[in-house]
């Protein structure tokens, strides 16, 4: 984890996108460690059973890092609005790098809420680091239903692409890191120019042209998946 701080210190900590691709293609510059954590055989076997299928594409890998005493928050919002998987399914692993509790801004979840899309807009806050968030006039009356994920190093959690979730500012002295991998099943496509709607309501724009897919189990089942790399054996 301090090696990636080290090599990528022009990007926050709490969006370290693609930790797992060495070339740094989309802006970081991570390290082949986190690639083979994401891929490895029992987590995308309990990734797998939460998809519903054999063959398995991981897409993403994510570091957030919230640094003591500074780490920002992460309001509320949506993944799958940003992602161009057609038909829309993805789940993303929480792998905890270190002790995740409420004080050090351990993930929350609002539970059912991956059934529908909830309308999000644009709020800038300089202890957040998201500007695209679900609206708080509909989040703001769920939040006594919000569940914290407190994790030990090791143990991860699971949720759905249209899943709402966020987390709260590092309060305490300690480092809370995290991997976000994301997955997709080899039946979707990964449509890598079309423009996503979080992009087209004024999100994050986020450039998929170059992304490389990695299969982790099972076979490729949709032509259009391109930039395709195999991992072990299936």
């Amino acid at each position: 984890m301090d090696d990636i701080l080290a090599k990528n210190p022009d990007v926050m900590p709490e969006l370290l996108v693609n930790a797992h691709l060495v070339d740094g293609e989309e802006g970081v510059k991570g390290c082949h460690e986190f690639l083979a954590i994401a891929s490895s055989p029992a987590l995308v076997d309990v990734v797998a059973q939460c998809l519903g299928t054999e063959n398995v594409i991981l897409w993403a890998c994510q570091i957030f890092c919230k640094l003591p005493g500074t780490g920002k928050s992460v309001p509320f919002h949506q993944d799958g609005l940003y992602w161009p998987i057609e038909p829309l399914r993805a789940c993303s692993a929480w792998i905890a790098l270190d002790s995740s509790d409420a004080e050090n801004g351990a993930l929350q979840v609002l539970p059912g809420t991956h059934r529908s899309t909830v309308e999000h807009v644009q709020r800038v806050d300089e202890d957040a680091c998201i500007t695209y968030i679900a609206d708080p006039a509909v989040v703001d009356p769920m939040l006594p239903q919000a569940r914290t994920i407190e994790l030990e190093p090791g143990r991860i959690s699971l949720h759905d692409s249209m899943l709402l979730h966020g987390s709260g500012r590092n309060t305490s002295q300690r480092r809370r890191a995290g991997i976000a991998a994301t997955f997709m099943p080899a039946e979707c496509h990964f449509n890598r120019h079309v423009l996503t709607e979080g992009a087209r309501k004024g999100g994050v724009k986020l450039d998929y042209s170059v992304r490389p897919l990695f299969l982790v189990k099972g076979s490729n089942q949709h032509p259009g998946n391109t930039l395709l790399r195999q991992i072990g054996s299936h």
